[in-house]
């Protein structure tokens, strides 16, 4: 176990002098830094003035965290990578990003010059505590590649009480990732004070939980903060894994703009910590050294005033982006519907509708024809097969998740994949989803190939956050500059009588989260080339597999490599007389009640889903408009599910070619029953023949 030392580091104390050793740094390192400092202050002081006159929304101060930033940030080599909360105004400076740059995200534009991989530098991150793990990923896929990279968080105190702080340095910590955590520790989370977040001393004896180092160093102290991180990143470059900084250190205003920290906090307080300014301690230090005087004050000053000022009037000539940049780089390719929603809205605003080229949007195209040799497969070896042949064909693609690799998973999908490729590549994470999704998404933004997976349905809602504020907003956070191209798998749904959280079909709310790919194949066929096209996907894909039908059925698979394009969905039964739409599990069910209904006469045409989102509607029109009747079956709650946004775009686009009221089955709006009752939430083909039989009658 890994000690930590308690002691605050210093170099040099409140009034300047040196009352510690002084890092290896020439002067030219010392003026440099003071610099940096001065003008990431005056940055600060100029944003919120503008912020006051309405000129940049609310804004988060960093006033008395210079040194914090500055000394950890100038430590850093050029290849390292930043993953910064919300308030690293000065660690965005010390890296050399371009005040209009910084800027545009407090204008509220699209921060489209804000190249992550350029600038090695993630976007700011809102949900507190969620880009720890990102930084850990990508550590880690780094490493496996073989590239020299140390990645460096920042957060405040508040965020260790969030559970990303934990799966952060938990994952770390095991993997022994090259990654510095810098909490800066300001003694606030808005108004909540340190002793409310946290019944420890110190926030640095929590490195000791995870097998971490850690260190204490004194916030206000740019040298003592250079010095600690070095040392950090000394360590990370060794393979000895990640350290925990403790930078204690004080923000003398607000949390933002929307906050008056008069109302919680002693003016004494601030009176105390104003004597231990890190500016006006590091400036004594440098004119002590006869590098520093006020003429230069004075220049610097004059200089940073005129880049704010010219950054400010760069944006402020910025025209508003149009409308059309609502549907931009969500995904690599617009989706169908977003290009009508689009033209709604500009409809309904007297505005020209965006006509956009086909490269633009999203293409549905034909299923592939493989010719070669076949294997009999259920879907559970096809999904195998096809995850070997990804790692196989690409070193960089990582599988990561619980029991993925000893046990190849509780459905043995992973099963011989660690054995054949490695504990490097077919990782046992820790017991953590939160932690499994945002190390993956690190991995994907560094350029490896992730591949999570869940171990079961019910398991996914602690990885909520990730997958919703994250995964499926990266590429628009970003304006296309990264995205993390993995894929997340869950074995999905209900039919094998097991315990509760175990049979859950969450999809709609993944769905309807911005950003996902939603995919779930009926039969072995459809999942090899259904997955082999997720995995070579630009966008996350979220792939959910049927449990029930893992090993129902096998059908001749072909062996070589084949993607279906995702979107597109599958006619599994020709028919005339109604449409039935499903995906999953129900797909077995409904051609089951489809053959029922043949024989009564009713000419069923059956539309497998395999993506629900983008789903294929122009099929589905088509379908409903030649048969005249809709009916769509899902397994989950009938409320907000899939259903009822499919149902409604048919009510809309085809009202008028409806013999008969669209009609959806599903099941009641309960938490899924326990196993021994489950067979009374079921849909069954008696169910699903009924619904066929009462939207033809109609």
């Amino acid at each position: 176990m890994q000690e930590v030392d308690l002691t605050i580091r210093r170099v040099l104390a409140a009034e300047g002098s040196v009352i510690g050793d002084l890092p290896q740094l020439e002067g030219k390192d010392y003026v440099e830094m003071y610099r940096l400092m001065a003008a990431s202050r005056d940055y600060d002081r100029r944003a919120l003035a503008a912020q006051r006159l309405g000129r940049i929304g609310t804004y988060a101060m960093m006033e008395g965290h210079e040194a914090a930033q500055v000394g950890a940030a100038y430590a850093l080599g050029p290849n390292d990578f930043v993953y910064p909360a919300y308030r690293e105004h000065g660690v965005q400076i010390t890296r050399g990003m371009p005040l209009d740059v910084m800027l545009s995200y407090y204008r509220g534009l699209p921060t489209a010059d804000w190249d992550v991989h350029a600038f090695r530098m993630a976007n700011n991150t809102i949900p507190i505590a969620s880009h720890l793990p990102h930084s850990v990923g990508h550590a880690y896929a780094a490493r496996q590649r073989g590239e020299d990279i140390v990645t460096i968080n920042f957060f405040g105190d508040g965020a260790t009480s969030e559970t990303d702080f934990h799966s952060g340095l938990n994952f770390a910590a095991v993997w022994k990732t090259p990654t510095v955590f810098v909490c800066e520790n300001n003694g606030y989370a808005i108004s909540v004070p340190y002793r409310k977040q946290t019944a420890s001393e110190t926030i640095v004896q929590k490195a000791v939980a995870y097998g971490a180092a850690g260190v204490r160093v004194d916030g206000m102290d740019v040298l003592a903060m250079y010095q600690a991180t070095r040392e950090a990143i000394e360590r990370a470059r060794r393979g000895e894994g990640p350290t925990l900084i403790e930078a204690l250190c004080y923000r003398y205003g607000g949390h933002a703009t929307a906050d008056d920290a008069r109302l919680y906090r002693p003016e004494a307080e601030e009176t105390d910590w104003r004597a231990r300014d890190p500016l006006v301690r590091f400036r004594a230090f440098l004119e002590e050294r006869d590098l520093w005087d006020q003429a230069a004050e004075d220049d610097l000053l004059a200089e940073a005033g005129a880049a704010f000022d010219a950054a400010m009037a760069k944006l402020e000539a910025l025209p508003t982006p149009p409308r059309e940049s609502l549907v931009r780089d969500v995904y690599q390719r617009i989706p169908r519907q977003m290009v009508r929603q689009l033209n709604t809205l500009q409809r309904g605003a007297g505005e020209p509708e965006t006509v956009f080229d086909d490269s633009d949007v999203w293409q549905h195209g034909p299923d592939p024809t493989p010719a070669g040799p076949t294997a009999s497969w259920n879907m559970a070896e096809a999904i195998n097969a096809t995850l070997a042949a990804a790692m196989e064909a690409d070193e960089k693609t990582i599988i990561l998740g619980e029991d993925v690799g000893l046990a190849g998973g509780v459905f043995r999908i992973t099963e011989g994949l660690q054995e054949r490729f490695g504990e490097e590549r077919v990782l046992d994470t820790p017991l953590n989803e939160s932690g499994i999704i945002g190390t993956a998404i690190g991995m994907g933004v560094s350029g490896s190939r992730a591949i999570a997976e869940i171990q079961f349905d019910g398991f996914v809602y602690p990885a909520f956050d990730q997958l919703v504020s994250h995964l499926g907003r990266l590429r628009f956070r970003s304006r296309s500059h990264a995205t993390a191209p993995i894929v997340v798998r869950w074995p999905n749904g209900a039919g094998i009588g097991a315990h509760e959280m175990h049979c859950d079909s969450p999809e709609a709310y993944f769905a309807h989260a911005p950003g996902h790919t939603v995919v779930i194949p009926s039969t072995p066929w459809d999942a090899k080339g259904l997955l082999a096209a997720a995995i070579e996907s630009p966008d996350p894909v979220i792939f959910l597999e049927p449990k029930i039908l893992y090993r129902a059925s096998r059908e001749e698979v072909p062996i070589e490599h084949y993607e279906i394009p995702l979107g597109t969905a599958r006619i599994r039964a020709a028919g005339s007389d109604i449409t039935l739409v499903t995906y999953g599990g129900m797909v077995p069910r409904a051609l089951e009640a489809t053959a029922q209904a043949a024989e009564e006469g009713i000419s069923v045409e059956v539309i497998d889903l395999r993506t629900i989102y983008p789903w294929d509607e122009e099929k589905v029109v088509r379908s409903v408009e030649k048969t005249g009747r809709f009916l769509m079956v899902q397994e989950p709650q009938r409320t907000g599910g899939i259903g009822a946004e499919i149902a409604a775009e048919i009510g809309e686009r085809c009202g008028y070619s409806l013999l008969s009221p669209v009609r959806r089955l599903g099941a009641t709006d309960a938490p899924w029953p326990q196993f021994s009752i489950e067979h009374h939430a079921l849909l069954t083909s008696a169910h699903i023949l009924s619904a066929i039989r009462e939207t033809v009658s109609d």
